[in-house]
């Protein structure tokens, strides 16, 4: 039995803190509040868990967490752990970074 050769991790774009983010349908999936996926989604990014990645599609995803831009930047919302957690494509992040 032959085993596949060694791929390096892929590349996974750093986004500062807060760095907002649009993602069109296609762009993204698995949202933990159940949003419809034909839609879009805004983020402001606190984490991107390169450590969960899947690929499908011919697409490389990465698991984020943020915050809901409209609603968690008020004055009279506490400070709260992620709110958003979601699949997203790593081109489509890399695209915000550079």
């Amino acid at each position: 039995m032959t085993r596949p050769p060694h791929i390096p991790p892929p590349s996974i774009p750093d986004l500062p803190v807060d760095t907002r983010v649009r993602l069109e349908p296609g762009e993204w999936s698995h949202h933990h509040r159940g949003a419809d996926v034909d839609g879009y989604v805004d983020i402001r990014i606190v984490r991107i868990d390169k450590g969960i990645t899947r690929s499908d599609g011919g697409h490389l995803w990465v698991w984020i967490r943020g915050h809901d831009p409209l609603c968690c930047h008020w004055e009279s919302v506490p400070p709260h752990s992620p709110c958003i957690e979601l699949m997203a494509r790593v081109d489509v992040l890399a695209r915000h970074a550079g």
